[in-house]
């Protein structure tokens, strides 16, 4: 969408294939019961300068809303905040000597860490290295399996390193407290704005419409086809697809296929996703502190819980109800993306909150709701060869630009409309030409 935005700024007509019923992918808003929130979680850091660039131009500057919120660990039976400096020192599972040695590692990674040479080691191996075995094992393991599942072993450090100082960011004062934000109504609002941005600059929107076919013509144009007989598609001077390579490797005719081969062997990351399956519960009443509680007890089968209400205004936002994200991370192709929902609820609810939370109870939860994406992050892994491909630029008349080309950076939406401004800006020469992105009459 920010790159449709951006390129019919500069007077190209645009078209924009949306396979699901709405726009908007990871961030499409959801009804839960008596409200509308965003589908999966999201927030906002003070320092994302290109997402909050981004809502200022769709005029919601003054929608922005900051929150102090705080984190929590759950080991051993008992909950811990870990919410700030002063939490961290008190955090009876490290001792004297793991705290000092973590406390190095956030320095190293924040001030004189190499990012792209940590391409070349694992998390594990580089936590270690810095914080010891037990340091690991205690703190560390139980983070990385919650956000990579099977893939916990095998990130490179670049993630660790790019989460530190992107969190950093967020944490300012003394108190070293967490501020996060969000957009009143959430990222509906957003997509709203959007939308109608797009259309007022003539933007063409097809949503419900997956792409199953992409074509070289003989007038050097790209045909694109869709599955409904009534959006068939288009023929167009420049195609760019934004979605993970193995999907468009489906669509491309054999004609095409070199250019998925080339970026897929420039940008490994685009080799393996990790996918989501998460629970989303709307209670009557509040259930933790935290917006996010890390768990580390291997009796829970459970890994993380993120509280949205402790971050969002739930008197404003949602009707007073309590909104409880349960995330479980697994590999795209793992076979429980297409389980029955009750399998999921019984082990992240069952087995999992009310083993945390025994006197939360059916009569507590309002609704409801289990969401599956196959294809959320290209993982990082270890690389040994060579690190850190060019920066994409234009290829006429088809490309691919998707996340797996963010180098040295966790996935999150701040960095997407950064590597859309990036490429735009790179290439403006190349869109400056009144024919390098213009549709053809039809």
């Amino acid at each position: 969408m920010t790159l449709a935005h951006r390129l019919a700024g500069l007077g190209h007509r645009i078209q924009l294939f949306e396979a699901a019923p709405e726009l908007g992918g990871l961030v499409a808003p959801q009804q839960f019961g008596p409200f509308v929130w965003d589908r999966f979680y999201h927030c906002i850091l003070p320092q994302d300068s290109n997402l909050i660039a981004l809502i200022t131009e769709l005029g919601l500057k003054d929608e922005l809303r900051w929150t102090r919120t705080g984190t929590g660990y759950y080991a051993d039976g008992h909950f811990y905040s870990m919410s700030g400096n002063a939490d961290f020192l008190r955090f009876p599972l490290l001792s004297v000597a793991d705290k000092a040695r973590l406390a190095f590692l956030v320095m190293h990674a924040t001030h004189t860490a190499r990012p792209h040479d940590l391409y070349r080691i694992t998390a594990q191996d580089w936590l270690i290295r810095w914080c010891g075995q037990r340091g690991y094992e205690t703190f560390w393991r139980p983070l990385l399996r919650a956000k990579f599942g099977p893939y916990y072993d095998q990130i490179a450090a670049v993630f660790i390193w790019a989460t530190l100082t992107r969190l950093q960011g967020a944490r300012k004062g003394t108190s070293k407290r967490e501020q996060l934000g969000y957009v009143h109504g959430g990222y509906a609002s957003i997509l709203r704005a959007f939308r109608q941005r797009l259309q007022a600059r003539g933007a063409i929107l097809h949503t419900g419409c997956p792409v199953r076919k992409i074509e070289p013509t003989v007038r050097g144009t790209v045909r694109v086809s869709c599955n409904d007989a009534a959006e068939s598609g288009g023929e167009f001077d420049q195609v760019i697809f934004t979605g993970p390579t193995r999907l468009a490797r489906r669509a491309v005719t054999p004609d095409l296929l070199p250019v998925v081969e080339e970026a897929e062997q420039r940008y490994p990351a685009s080799g393996a996703y990790l996918g989501v399956a998460c629970l989303t519960l709307v209670l009557r009443r509040p259930l933790t502190p935290f917006y996010v509680l890390n768990i580390a007890d291997p009796g829970v089968e459970l890994t993380g819980l993120i509280e949205i209400t402790n971050l969002i205004d739930r008197h404003a936002e949602t009707g007073g109800h309590s909104l409880i994200y349960l995330p479980r991370y697994l590999d795209s192709a793992d076979p429980a993306f297409d389980s029955d929902d009750r399998a999921l609820t019984e082990s992240l609810l069952g087995r999992g909150v009310q083993r945390l939370y025994p006197d939360l109870v059916d009569a507590d939860i309002v609704d409801r709701q289990v969401h599956r994406a196959r294809f959320v992050q290209p993982l990082p892994l270890v690389r040994h060869g060579a690190i850190g491909a060019a920066f994409p630029g234009l290829r006429r008349p088809f490309m691919v630009l998707n996340t797996s080309m963010l180098e040295c950076a966790t996935l999150n939406n701040n960095e997407v409309v950064g590597l859309v401004n990036r490429f735009v800006a790179n290439e403006a020469v190349a869109f400056a030409d009144a024919g390098a992105a213009r549709v053809p009459p039809q």
